[in-house]
């Protein structure tokens, strides 16, 4: 673990005694620098704070790393505990009481596909399944006809009933399953980052494999975390804003249009700057899909 201590003045000192009538010294703010790697939602995970002591830096990082994996662990496909894996179970069988990780990704999810008209869609797990993602599998070749063709129709019919008010979600046809690999990061580290907030700490950035946010900003950058987009010189800075970079590397990609029935296939990645992490997540997987910016995001798009 590397640390450093970072000290700002709040004050002038007085040299030499004694001033009777004089209010007290302010006190030196003493803020140490406290990192921790670790592993969470299936990725590399880097926090960074800046914190009272040690200590308290510590005890922040563990509750915000302990924040993802209990998100990690209510939204997961591969958990069959999870509660996105019981919803999905319950798919044409009648609704189900959900916790307020699942309502809250559900309808975040549902606003950012009507923002980008249907790109980003978290019930694309059908397809998915069939591009041979749902087990992962390494001899992955175009699917069958007739698979395919169901697939598509279960993404097109999906249908997502969330009553809010009595905290209850349904999937009304027993074909619609959702997969939340596209929001469910993003999601996470917002949650971390209001963990962090309500541990007192002011300045800290949680990184998970990319898509990251940068929470106030370090000492003497007050503009924000200086933040590289991959592969290129561009650099951003982040203030209480998050980044999120979607690509399709691999071939077959991992990003799925819907509308095709089959991963994107692009030369580009798309980096999406927003005040939340769950909205850059999903935007630019919207917008890799896309080929372009959905409508009121600024997305950058760069080189593969």
């Amino acid at each position: 673990m590397k640390r450093r201590k970072f000290v700002s003045t709040l004050g002038a000192g007085l040299v030499g005694g004694f001033l009777p009538g004089l209010p007290p010294l302010p006190r030196l703010r003493v803020e140490r620098f406290v990192e921790r790697w670790s592993w969470a939602m299936g990725q590399a995970v880097h926090v960074m704070v800046f914190a009272e002591s040690e200590d308290h830096g510590l005890e922040a990082c563990a509750l915000a790393l302990a924040e993802l994996r209990r998100v990690e662990a209510r939204l997961s496909l591969f958990d069959d505990a999870s509660d996105l894996c019981e919803l999905n179970r319950r798919a044409g069988r009648g609704g189900m009481r959900a916790g307020e990780d699942l309502r809250s990704v559900v309808a975040a999810a549902e606003r950012f596909r009507n923002q980008t008209s249907d790109a980003f869609n978290v019930a694309v797990e059908p397809l998915m399944r069939i591009w041979g993602f749902h087990p992962p599998r390494a001899d992955v070749e175009y699917p069958d006809r007739v698979m395919y063709e169901a697939a598509l129709e279960a993404v097109a019919t999906a249908t997502v009933r969330l009553d809010g008010e009595a905290g209850r979600i349904e999937l009304p046809h027993r074909h619609t399953q959702l997969d939340f690999g596209g929001i469910a990061v993003g999601y996470g580290i917002d949650r971390a980052i209001g963990v962090l907030r309500g541990a007192g700490v002011r300045r800290a950035f949680v990184d998970v494999s990319g898509d990251c946010y940068g929470l106030g900003a370090p000492p003497g950058a007050p503009e924000g975390w200086a933040v590289r987009i991959a592969g290129t010189a561009r650099e951003v800075r982040l203030r209480d804003a998050a980044l999120a970079t979607s690509s399709d590397a691999k071939t077959p990609g991992h990003i799925m249009n819907p509308a095709r029935g089959a991963p994107v296939e692009s030369d580009q990645k798309v980096t999406v700057v927003a005040s939340t992490a769950i909205a850059a997540d999903a935007l630019s997987t919207g917008a890799l899909v896309l080929g372009t910016a959905p409508d009121g995001v600024q997305a950058i798009f760069t080189p593969e």
